[in-house]
């Protein structure tokens, strides 16, 4: 019989601000059951009011008519292999977007329906799930008129403190054309009807908002099949014009997807877009970048090498290192990171997946909460009306507004749990106010993606070595090796850490049922291996979390 030796090496630095290299394993940590479902749009946030992340799943795409599903954290990190909550209605759903539309402190996710009932004849819609004090009704109380619609994004779109919606429009096989729209929020009332879109009808398969001028207000952004991509500016009133400030150069784009973000070291905003060449195009990441104001037109500043189907896209700092860095996903194609660097991103991937899925959506939240921290942030007002304040950090959760002396309450400022953006009513900001945001932001985010496929699950990869530091420090390094994998009869952990501590080991099933506890004492700085009978153990895949009151570190375990 063999046994299984955990070596865990941990370095702790007394400085802050030290780079880390990426920490995602190469396979998923976690995968749900297929089910046949179609995964397509994607969310995380809190929806059961517990304070942890849940996973929201819209189901159908272009396939099959599927429910909108809920996989409900289970209050540690771990989910269940099946969704615990499901609408009781079936669509083609395409993606969605989650936040709180009316105010009333619980999120809410709309949806677009791609295609209608009887399938690429007949068009789909936008719909919102509204959250009655934490469980998404069955059916949606909300649905607009039909449209083609693949793609959905809340923001404020008009600077008044609530979120609006912004969809998508067209079906890009059929060559259906449709104008870019808005659906205003009213006190958390929305009209069937868009109560804004261009000035014109085009093929779009994502959009998002972001302020790209910098001007306080949130601009829109569209990403587009055959035509050149878009960018409507809104003023400084927070009103977007319905013809584009900026577009693409070159007609023939095929975009998917599409994230806006900071980009670089020096505060330039930009967007970065996913061609895909199914139907046309060169298939290969483009990034857009705004560096001194919005030009009629531009190129892509930065251009991937390897084209492909490539579809789900995100920014986000994987590394700590303060920039920005890439991770996008394909059509039976790995998840690449290509890490940032002052002014783009590394050309070649500095990761890749050793999986092969249909990748839709992809987004990142501290599903375990191991990484947690709390910040407020401070902004100098020097402009009437400001209404949109970047953060350092995507946000997990707002915990408080003040401006100048006055605390104001949520019905005032919006947010999207993921984005790193706050937006306040424009009417209460004035030139020569302070502006301070306190909020909760994770060092450790895990990542999920939605895949296509119906005979593969989602997945989660979790930020694969983990350290929250009471005092705010960063690790610096932190090795934690599996050898033999996988195991059976007996486990030795071996740790190594330059302080004193008592450590628990904690040994759980993949839905998160502890099995078991053990007291680790370590008092001097050597190896102290520990041997772990795993014998009462079935065959399976287990996790082993190494926790004290300093930093906990979770890997898989596989007994055979």
């Amino acid at each position: 019989m063999k046994k299984l030796i955990l070596i865990c090496m941990v370095f702790l630095q007394v400085f802050a601000g030290s780079s880390q290299n990426i920490p995602y394993p190469v396979i998923p940590d976690w995968e749900s059951a297929p089910n046949g479902h179609i995964a397509t749009g994607l969310g995380l946030a809190d929806i059961n009011g517990d304070g942890w992340k849940d996973m929201i799943v819209a189901n159908g795409n272009d396939i099959q008519r599927q429910h909108l599903v809920v996989y409900y954290n289970q209050g540690d990190g771990n989910f269940g292999l099946n969704p615990d909550w499901q609408s009781a209605d079936i669509d083609y759903h395409g993606h969605l977007s989650v936040g709180d539309l009316d105010k009333d402190g619980w999120m809410d996710v709309a949806v677009s329906v791609y295609i209608g009932p009887t399938g690429f004849n007949s068009p789909g819609k936008l719909k919102i799930y509204f959250n009655n004090e934490g469980v998404l009704e069955d059916t949606p109380s909300f649905e607009s008129y039909d449209f083609y619609t693949f793609s959905c994004a809340m923001g404020d779109a008009d600077a008044d403190g609530d979120l609006d919606i912004a969809t998508t429009g067209g079906e890009p096989y059929n060559n259906i054309l449709d104008y870019g729209k808005i659906f205003y929020n009213n006190d958390g009332n929305f009209s069937n009807q868009p109560e804004w879109s261009s000035a014109f009808i085009f093929g779009s398969m994502d959009v998002d908002f972001g302020d790209l001028d910098r001007n306080g207000k949130l601009d829109l952004a569209f990403a587009t099949e055959s035509s050149p991509n878009y960018l409507f500016i809104a003023d400084d009133e927070g009103v977007i014009s319905n013809t584009p400030a900026w577009h693409s150069t070159g007609t023939i784009n095929y975009m998917n997807s599409l994230d806006i973000g900071i980009i670089g070291d020096e505060f330039v905003m930009g967007m970065i877009m996913t061609g895909n060449n199914q139907l046309g195009g060169d298939g290969r990441v483009k990034l857009y970048t705004f560096e001194n104001g919005i030009p009629q037109e531009s190129d892509a500043s930065w251009i991937s090498n390897a084209p492909g189907y490539w579809s789900g896209v995100l920014l986000h700092d994987v590394d700590l290192d303060g920039i920005n860095d890439l991770i996008y996903g394909g059509w039976w194609l790995p998840i690449n990171i290509h890490l940032g660097n002052n002014e783009s991103f590394h050309y070649t991937p500095d990761f890749i997946s050793l999986t092969s899925s249909v990748v839709e959506a992809i987004l990142i939240a501290d599903l375990n909460k191991d990484g947690m921290k709390e910040s407020m942030e401070s902004f100098a007002v020097t402009t009437q009306g400001k209404s949109i304040f970047y953060l350092n950090h995507p946000i997990e959760f707002v915990s408080g507004v003040i401006i100048s002396d006055f605390g104001i309450g949520p019905e005032y400022y919006c947010y999207i749990p993921g984005k790193n953006w706050v937006s306040i009513d424009k009417e209460i900001v004035a030139e020569g106010d302070t502006v301070f945001i306190m909020y909760e932001y994770s060092q450790k985010g895990d990542i999920a993606i939605t895949n296509w496929d119906s005979g593969k699950g989602n997945y989660i990869f979790y930020s694969d070595t983990t350290i929250t530091h009471t005092t705010g420090y960063l690790a610096n390094s932190f090795e934690f090796n599996l050898y033999p994998n996988p195991a059976n009869q007996f486990v030795t952990i071996r740790l190594y850490q330059p302080s004193g501590g008592d450590f628990d080991i904690f040994i759980r099933d993949l839905r998160g049922k502890l099995l078991k506890q053990i007291a680790y004492p370590t008092n001097t700085i050597e190896d102290q291996p520990l041997h772990i009978n795993i014998n009462d153990l079935t065959k399976g895949m287990y996790m082993i979390q190494l926790k004290n009151n300093t930093f906990s570190a979770t890997k898989k375990l596989i007994i055979n």
